[in-house]
């Protein structure tokens, strides 16, 4: 008999069972580990879920954005703008919050520009400069001195600000309601310019001043000597000056800087608005051309946000880009409900013309002393007495920061050569020098003899200038001349105006200004050599026009050669 223990598996199936039961055992197991494996990843998804797409429903930002992704942008923009650039995304408008990642660096526009003209890549992805003047003004410097700078794209305006007319009360009421700039052209009231050069509103001033005197380039350009003398850096310098005069002055400007000066000033100015013409300055915004996609697509933004934010550009003194006032009632909205956004082409070219006039001169006085100038003009005067005292008026025409040299001209003066120096070059605010210049015009008489070796004695002026050129100076060869050439063994015309083609160059000008004194002129040769230096050519037919000419010759530096 074989005793059996208990729990012991008789037979030769026990050993199977029990594998069997193991195998479930390990199969549950199993089972268990993937339920929980599965449960853990879905949580896991579930949170995700939540985390970024919220309960269920599709993304949303707040109420108020828009539905934007913010794209970051570099803005330089001017301290004028800037600051209500500044305002507008600190508290942006509903539709734009959230969406506006900027960075606003404050640059006057005026260096901006210069940076861009010569060539310096753009360090910003918006230019918000005061005036769309200033793009125009980079890229026509640019093509001028030939540098390969950034294409720039001028896109829509957003803000605005009328130019205006500084005072103080009294100096307004005097003035009266009918002051415009045909008042600065009738020179009824002293007026204070910030440099046209850096500050916007002057250059658009100017443009309106052509406007004034119906485009009068001779009206024009004594316009703009007799403001040189009240030009002052900014504007902040100008109205400061207006505030301290003793008697009525006024100053060019903007509303905005008036309002903004009126903030923290102790003697308040008030803007006078132009009868007359009446223009105003647009803020644009400027982008590089091939900008990315999402760029421009933040700019739009950007810009919708501005267009949106009237009260902080009110809260800086500028108005919207249509010109509307914060508060439309104001008899100074009514006042310039027609003023519009000055032509920035055309605004550009005003400071061009405006720099050319006041810029310091180089001049090489060519003048004749061939015999024939011995010849009587009047009764007692013979042409080189008439045009020594043109001369000394001329010399005495011209800035502290202008320098002159004197040459003269007939033929074989020194061995085979035509022409002969006499004054070198030198500042006319060297009183020593200024004298001596004086005293040699005074004195041209003693050196005539000889015939007219005028072609060689050109040629030879010019390539003088260019050889020593001088940048940030306008360089001039006034040739004053009352014959035609008599040198057979020099240069014909033909030559001539062939070499002096060989020299031009629009980075280095040199313009000839031909006057020619009397009937035996050979004015039409005068006028080809002027038409190639792009200089102008004038004709004193009788006696007293030799005084008007030669100033003209001198001060209508701007507008040639189409003075009129």
């Amino acid at each position: 008999m074989v005793r059996v223990q208990p729990n012991t598996p008789v037979g030769s199936d026990a050993p199977t069972r029990a594998a069997v039961r193991a195998a479930q055992r390990r199969k549950r197991s199993l089972l268990l580990l993937g339920v929980i494996l599965v449960l853990v990843v879905a949580i896991a998804v579930v949170i995700w879920f939540f985390l970024t797409r919220g309960s269920g429903e599709p993304a949303e930002q707040p109420a108020s954005t828009g539905e934007c992704q913010p794209s970051s942008l570099r803005i330089t923009a001017d301290p004028a703008i800037a600051a209500a650039l500044e305002a507008i995304v600190a508290d942006p408008p509903a539709a734009s919050a959230g969406c506006l990642d900027v960075t606003i660096s404050a640059e006057d526009s005026a260096v901006t520009a210069a940076a861009l003209a010569a060539g310096s890549a753009p360090d910003f992805d918006v230019w918000v400069p005061d005036s769309a003047m200033w793009p125009a003004r980079a890229a026509g410097q640019a093509v001028l001195t030939g540098v390969d700078a950034a294409d720039l794209v001028v896109g829509a305006t957003v803000a605005s600000t009328p130019v205006v007319f500084a005072a103080t009360e009294p100096t307004a009421t005097a003035v009266g309601s009918g002051a415009g700039f045909s008042s600065l052209a009738g020179r009824t009231v002293a007026a204070v310019l910030p440099d046209p050069a850096s500050v916007a509103a002057s250059s658009a001033a100017l443009l309106a001043l052509q406007t004034a005197v119906s485009g009068d380039a001779r009206a024009f350009t004594a316009l703009v000597l007799g403001l040189d003398t009240g030009v002052v850096p900014t504007a902040t310098d100008a109205l400061a000056a207006v505030a301290a005069a003793a008697t009525p002055t006024i100053a060019v400007t903007t509303e905005q800087a008036v309002l903004e000066y009126r903030k923290g000033a102790q003697s308040a100015l008030v803007p006078i608005y132009p009868a007359d013409v009446k223009p105003a300055l647009g803020v644009p915004l400027v982008t590089v051309d091939g900008a990315s996609a999402d760029t421009l697509e933040a700019v739009e933004v950007f810009a919708a946000a501005v267009a949106d934010g009237g009260d902080h550009l009110a809260e800086y003194g500028l108005r919207d880009a249509a010109g509307n006032a914060p508060n439309p009632d104001t008899e100074a909205a009514a006042a310039v409900v027609t003023a519009e956004v000055t032509d920035s082409a055309n605004q550009a070219e005003a400071l061009r013309t405006w720099q050319m006039l006041t810029a310091p001169s180089r001049m090489l006085s060519l003048n004749d002393v061939s015999g024939s100038m011995l010849q009587p003009a009047t009764a007692d005067m013979r042409r080189i007495d008439l045009f020594e005292q043109a001369a000394v008026r001329a010399v005495n025409s011209l800035s502290a920061e202008s320098s002159l040299a004197t040459w003269v001209f007939s033929s074989r003066r020194i061995g085979g050569q035509d022409w002969q120096e006499i004054v070198p070059f030198g500042p006319l605010g060297d009183p020593a020098h200024k004298q001596r210049t004086i005293d040699t015009a005074n004195g041209l008489d003693s050196l005539v003899g000889g015939g007219t070796g005028l072609y060689d004695s050109v040629l030879a002026a010019v390539q003088y200038m260019r050889d020593t050129y001088v940048p940030g100076q306008v360089h001039l060869v006034l040739l004053n001349t009352d014959g035609v050439n008599e040198d057979d063994d020099g240069l014909d015309l033909p030559q001539l105006l062939a070499q002096l083609e060989t020299l031009r160059d629009p980075a280095k000008p040199v313009a000839v200004i031909a006057i020619g004194y009397g009937p035996d002129t050979d004015q039409a040769a005068l006028e080809q050599i002027a038409a190639a230096t792009d200089g102008a050519a004038y004709q004193a037919l009788q006696p007293t026009d030799i005084g008007t000419v030669l100033i003209d010759a001198v001060t209508q530096r701007g507008c040639r050669p189409n003075c009129g």
